[in-house]
């Protein structure tokens, strides 16, 4: 290759990547600009999948597993996989740049995997459409943007209880900032400008995969889907069972937003009744079921603290995992933040506090990885803007 190249570490798996210095403009480094991508800013992302994939094969029995990586980049995560579980035999690597597909090449051989791996040039969305027949258990779509055109071609290529694994990166869209475009892309109406426009948007993304698999009559059951600072990750079984997809249809519907005082609701049907108030906002189609799975997430944090301790170093991964735990339970339902709750209070109880207190008076409450300030909790904002002003009473 003619670009530099430099060695990199992520976890115990060492590539070769893009020098991205000669891609910095002003302080920002811009990965999009070299000439195979590669970004150091998801290494938290890898670093959960790796920790995914084990949980995946532990909880459900799979071993020896073979994972479809159709836009590898540079590689990195599907080399992760092969040296960092203990369940992954197999990995099918894909990039349709010729560099990309190079460097690929490159660090296979770098690790001394090749006996293990299988690397192709060519469209990522052919290439799943052609292994179909074959036993493919993970795919993972890792896409720049919208992950949207190959969800269908993934869904055919997985078996039956594989696990499909997606990222996003067009949050801006999916959040609302480009509510036409989201219509356009997802098929669903966001809502932007509130504090729970984030999870909407990871809403959407799940719904709209769901909508594809039904269309094949496959149903999903989502295990872990998260935000984090630029990027939407979903982790979920793919089930090609009717009964299934029964049982997906009952997690879509619709949020409703009421302006005047902030209430957020989620409804399986469209609210035609009530969307005559002018201060109503509905969005959806979208995911209203749990997006966390609780035993799933307790066997990725086993992993992480029984096999995987040279990644705790990453204070960042660790404290997403402990939120995760704690959110699970309570992740089929709306958070507010405390700004939402506290509005109108003349100031603003921390969100610290406000979990304590709801748990002293019985409610089921939780922080949230979506936003420090969240609270997800089995209770009307009414009642929470109740508690958080009998907080600052005291004070």
């Amino acid at each position: 290759m003619s670009t530099e190249l430099i060695e990199v570490t992520e976890g115990n798996t060492r590539v070769l990547v893009p020098n991205l210095e000669r891609y910095r403009i002003g302080r920002k480094i811009e990965p999009a600009h070299a000439p195979v991508f590669y970004n150091p800013a998801m290494e938290v992302n890898r670093s959960i999948s790796v920790l995914a994939v084990e949980a995946y094969s532990r909880l459900f029995n799979y071993k020896d597993l073979t994972v479809c990586e159709p836009l590898s980049g540079t590689g990195i995560r599907g080399l992760r996989y092969l040296l960092e579980t203990k369940c992954v035999s197999k990995v099918i690597m894909n990039d349709i740049d010729e560099d990309a597909y190079k460097l690929i090449l490159m660090n296979v051989e770098k690790n001394n995997v090749q006996n293990r791996v299988e690397v192709y040039n060519t469209d990522a969305s052919q290439l799943l459409l052609n292994l179909r027949g074959r036993i493919i258990d993970i795919v993972d779509v890792d896409p720049f943007g919208s992950p949207i055109e190959f969800i269908y071609p993934a869904l055919k290529a997985i078996r039956h209880r594989g696990l499909l694994a997606v990222t996003a990166t067009d949050v801006g869209v999916l959040m609302g900032r480009y509510p036409q475009k989201c219509i356009r892309r997802y098929g669903s109406r966001p809502i932007y400008s509130i504090d729970y426009s984030r999870e909407i948007g990871l809403r959407i993304l799940v719904g709209s995969i769901a909508r594809i698999a039904l269309q094949l009559d496959y149903g999903i059951r989502p295990l872990l889907c998260y935000y984090e600072g630029h990027y939407y990750r979903c982790f979920m079984m793919i089930l090609k069972d009717r009964s299934d997809a029964v049982l997906t249809v009952k997690n879509l519907g619709y949020v409703l937003h009421v302006r005047a005082s902030g209430k957020i609701e989620f409804l399986k049907k469209y609210p035609t009744y009530k969307i005559r108030r002018r201060d109503v906002d509905v969005g959806g189609p979208l995911w209203i079921g749990h997006i966390i799975d609780l035993d799933f997430v307790k066997e990725i944090y086993e992993i992480l603290i029984s096999e995987k301790q040279y990644l705790m170093s990453n204070e960042k991964l660790v404290k997403l995992i402990e939120e995760f735990i704690e959110e699970a339970p309570l992740s089929n339902v709306p958070y507010y933040t405390t700004s939402m709750i506290c509005r109108g209070l003349g100031s603003e109880v921390s969100s610290r506090r406000l979990i304590e207190a709801l748990r002293k008076a019985g409610i089921d409450a939780s922080r949230t990885h979506m936003d420090p300030r969240g609270v997800r909790a089995l209770e009307e904002v009414e009642v929470l803007r109740e508690i958080a002003s009998s907080i600052l009473d005291r004070e």
